[in-house]
Formats: structure tokens, C-alpha cells, sequence
């Protein structure tokens, strides 16, 4: 997203000619000239008293050029000769006043090109974040890398990811939890706040829907009385919330887009003839294999486009494709009739004990996916399959899953072998997540795992096996989900599942 441009505006104290020699190859634009004279031979040279400040040719004011740089119509007042500096920075101080868009040609030449920088601001900003519910942020710019702070101050207590196409100082790893080279790599991550560096207004527009599924917030910065402030302030009903802070620089933006209020689903997976009571809120009953059972009255996995003739050998697989193909909450995850979630540390029989929709959204805010509680066994993946199915069937099965994995999605294959030769799982296919989370595991899983399913049932009569090994494909598909979150950085919440009949 490093489509900036930015020309610095100039009020140059010095040669305009030595000046170009030593700027080197940079944009900018030299809107004035000043000027500072007087006898500057005497021991202490009071600027008021003894030199003059001209401004573009006309004699000024010391209080004339110091209300000019507060406005928005210069970023830098630039001394090319050191004394001059010295002078009037002492000058200034002397009256309690001295901007940080003062600056000398060599502090110039350090900052960066593409967007106005100042230390200042900077620490305004992190100061400002210390009290702000913002645990994670995205500096979708690497602002802070080519800024002047390259360690955590203040302890700021926020995990900050950076994106970067070229490497970056091993010393930023102390701001920098993650540094990736585009946003392909983030995945699927979400974060609390995106950080992003002053744009025009349009492309500001553009840079905030793109990043519509990395967060909802953005904090972005602009120039005293810049475009960017104006548009803002002049359209602050498009967005939800808008925040800030200001610096003698630049004003800070805490943007917050409209969000459309949750829509909250969590499967309950049932079949065959496991009559339950009705869920809590949040929660709807799916008959599984519908199309191959009696009816009991719940919502079936047979309408629109389904995979339901499928579940003797897929089990839940087959509510999980229904879901994909014919919702669309924002928030949907897969429980069973009997294993449900919960944040109780003691598990008894009772339906007030269940994860309930507020606690999980709640969860939602930091935590990209919830999830069961990790698995471990006495056993290897691998052999577990076959302790139950068979060594030569399991064998054969997993065979033809690899085949198809390999060639549909061949960056997963080293998770695929992590993880069947681990003895840790997340169980039974139970999570919650976000739409979009949702939707690219689903493309993923079912992008390969339905044709290898047809090539098993063509070269092996799975029906005619006792339950276990007819259940032979389900038994592979569970360990998919953990295959994937294995290959992708998400933020896991993992919590118990609880054993209840009936509800």
C-alpha cells in the first residue's frame, strides 16, 4: 500500500542553490525564503534586538514567523548554516517557543521521503495509545521502522505486526512481533487498529476498504490544516467513530468504520434419531445426513447445495458444507448435540454452563478462531487411524488424500505430515470464527477433500464395513481443520467442551 507521495513545503534560510547540492534526490517545494541578520558580532546576539528575520524579502516579526509555522502552510523551516540555527533555536527557546518543524539541512536528509515525519507526534501517538483498548496493531506502512523510535517506550502493552517488502533492522524485533513481506502473509489475522501514514483523501478511502478485513479501526495522521484533516472533519458522519489527539505537527485519527451488528450462528450437529431440546441463543440444531434419515424436524443438510447423501462416511462434514454453501453469518462455528463449549473450570450438567453468544464475541475481539481445547493421545495420528480402520484400508485412504493435497494445495504437505505424526488434535471439528476465516478453511477443505472422497468410495465398498472403518474418511477429515491452523497465523482461544444429553 506504498502508493505515497508527499512534497515537503520549505522556508529555506540559506542558499537556494547550496541547498539543491546537499538535498539530494528528493522531492520538495521551497514556498519562502527567511532571513536572519543583525551584529552578530557582539558576544550575545539577541535576535529581537540586534538581526532582523526576513520572510520572502519583507521584514518580519520574530511572533509573525513563529504564528506561521504553527499553521499549516509550511512543513519545515530549514537552516542550511548551522550558527543560524543555533541563533534562533536558542532565541526561541528563551521565549518558550520552538517548533519541531525547525530543522537543519542534515536532520532533513534523515527523514523519510515519502510522508512527513516528526518525533514528536510519534511519542504523542504511543502516549495516546496507552490508554486505548487496542491490544494488537497492523503498521500497514512500516512507520514506526523509519521513525527514530526502534524500541518499546512507555511499556506499551500492544503486539504491533509491520508490513514490508525489504528487511528490516534486527533491532526493530523490539517494536515488531511480526514483520511480513505483503498482506498474502498476514492470512487471516485481525487486529484491533491498522496504522496507517497521512494519504490524500482518496487514497486514504481507498487504503480503509481495503483493510476492511484486517480491522475495523484506522489511525492515521495529518498535516495541520491538510487535506486529509478537512476531509475527515468534513465527513464525519461516514464513519462510526472518529477520535484523536494532536501533536504541535500533525493531528492523529482514531477512525472506526460502520459495522452491521453481528449475525450469530453456531450449528449444533445432530442425526439419526438424537432428539435434542432447543439450544440457547445463538445456537440452531442442524439433522445431519438428512436426506438418509427420517425427518425429526429440525433444519436438514439436504437443501441448495449440499453434500448430505455423503454423511455415513463424512459425519459432520457434511452440515459443515451446507453451512458454507447456504449462510451467511458473520460469526458461525459447528458444536455436536452432546459437546459443546464452555468457559466453566468445572464442567457439571448444566445448560447455563454452555458458551453463551456475548461471551464468545467477547472472545471474538482478540481471538481470530475458538476452538477445542488441544488433544493429546497415546498414539500418533497415523496409528490411531489404523488402530481403528485397519493398517492396510488407513494406509490406502490416507494415500489418496495426500495425492489430492498435493495437488490442489502442495504448501500444506509438510503440515499434513506434522501433524498425522503428532499425538496432539484439536477434537471433533468444534470451533466458532469469523465469515471470512470460515470461508477459507471450507474453500481449502473442500477444494480437495470431496474428490479424494470419490475416489475412495470408487475403489473401496466402505458400506458393507462395520462403523469404524465405514467412518474411515470422517476420521481423516478431523484432522484437516488442525492441518490448516497449523499453516495459518491465527490467533487461537481454545476452550473445553462439555458432554451433555438432552440440553
Amino acid at each position: 500500500m506504498n502508493d505515497l507521495t508527499f512534497t515537503p513545503r520549505i522556508l529555506l534560510c540559506g542558499d537556494e542553490q547550496e541547498f539543491f547540492s546537499q538535498a539530494g534526490q528528493r522531492p520538495f517545494k521551497i514556498i519562502g525564503r527567511v532571513q536572519i541578520s543583525g551584529k552578530v558580532g557582539k558576544q550575545k546576539f539577541n535576535l529581537k534586538e540586534d538581526g532582523k528575520i526576513f520572510f520572502n524579502d519583507k521584514v518580519q516579526s520574530w511572533e509573525n514567523l513563529a504564528d506561521f509555522l504553527h499553521g499549516g502552510a509550511v512543513d519545515y523551516l530549514l537552516f542550511l548554516n548551522y550558527q543560524d540555527f543555533v541563533i534562533f533555536r536558542n532565541y526561541s527557546l528563551k521565549r518558550g517557543f520552538l517548533s519541531p518543524k525547525t530543522v537543519t539541512i542534515n536532520h532533513f536528509k534523515t527523514l523519510p521521503t515519502d510522508f512527513f515525519y516528526d518525533f514528536s507526534a510519534e511519542v504523542k501517538l504511543l502516549d495516546y495509545l496507552k490508554d486505548l483498548p487496542i491490544k494488537t496493531l497492523l503498521d500497514v506502512d512500516g512507520y514506526f521502522a523509519r521513525g527514530n523510535i526502534f524500541t518499546k517506550v512507555y511499556n506499551l502493552d500492544v503486539e504491533i505486526d509491520c508490513v514490508s517488502e525489504k528487511p528490516l533492522p534486527a533491532i526493530m524485533e523490539n517494536i515488531y512481533s511480526h514483520v511480513y513481506k505483503n498482506f498474502t502473509e498476514i492470512g487471516h489475522k485481525h487486529y484491533d487498529a491498522a496504522l496507517l501514514i497521512e494519504r490524500k483523501p482518496i487514497d486514504f478511502i481507498s487504503t480503509f476498504t481495503f483493510l476492511e478485513k484486517f480491522s475495523d479501526t484506522v489511525i492515521t495522521f495529518s498535516r495541520t490544516d491538510g487535506e486529509l484533516e478537512k476531509y475527515i472533519i468534513k465527513n464525519l458522519d461516514n464513519f462510526a467513530e472518529v477520535h484523536g489527539t494532536k501533536s504541535e505537527t500533525v493531528k492523529w485519527f482514531f477512525v472506526k468504520r460502520y459495522t452491521k451488528p453481528e449475525d450469530f450462528c453456531v450449528y449444533v450437529v445432530t442425526y439419526g434419531d438424537k432428539k435434542i431440546e432447543e439450544p440457547p441463543e445463538g445456537y440452531k440444531i442442524i439433522h445431519a445426513g438428512h436426506a438418509l434419515s427420517e425427518d425429526l424436524g429440525y433444519l436438514g443438510d439436504d437443501t441448495g447445495e449440499n453434500i448430505s447423501h455423503l454423511n455415513i462416511y463424512l459425519n459432520e462434514i457434511t452440515a459443515l458444507y451446507w453451512i458454507w454453501k447456504n449462510t451467511s453469518h458473520t460469526v458461525v462455528g459447528l458444536c455436536h448435540y452432546r459437546r459443546f463449549f464452555t468457559m466453566a473450570e468445572s464442567i457439571p450438567f448444566a445448560r447455563e454452563k454452555i458458551l453463551t453468544k456475548d461471551d464468545a464475541l467477547k472472545i471474538l475481539e482478540r481471538y481470530d478462531v475458538i476452538i477445542s481445547s488441544i488433544g493429546f493421545e497415546m498414539m500418533i495420528q497415523h496409528d490411531l487411524i489404523r488402530n481403528d480402520c485397519g493398517e492396510e484400508l488407513a494406509k490406502f485412504a490416507e494415500s489418496i488424500v495426500k495425492k489430492h493435497l498435493l495437488k490442489v494445495q502442495p504448501d500444506y504437505m509438510e503440515s499434513f505430515e506434522q501433524v498425522m505424526n503428532s499425538v496432539a488434535i484439536y477434537k471433533c471439528h468444534l470451533f466458532i470464527t469469523r465469515r471470512n476465516i470460515f470461508d477459507a478453511y471450507c474453500k481449502w477443505l473442500f477444494s480437495f477433500y470431496l474428490d479424494a472422497t470419490d475416489e475412495i468410495l470408487r475403489k473401496v465398498d466402505l458400506a458393507s464395513l462395520p462403523f469404524a472403518p465405514r467412518r474411515l474418511i470422517a476420521f481423516l477429515a478431523e484432522r484437516m481443520l488442525t492441518i490448516w491452523l497449523w499453516k495459518n497465523r491465527l490467533r487461537i482461544k481454545e476452550l473445553d467442551f462439555m458432554f451433555i444429553e438432552g440440553i
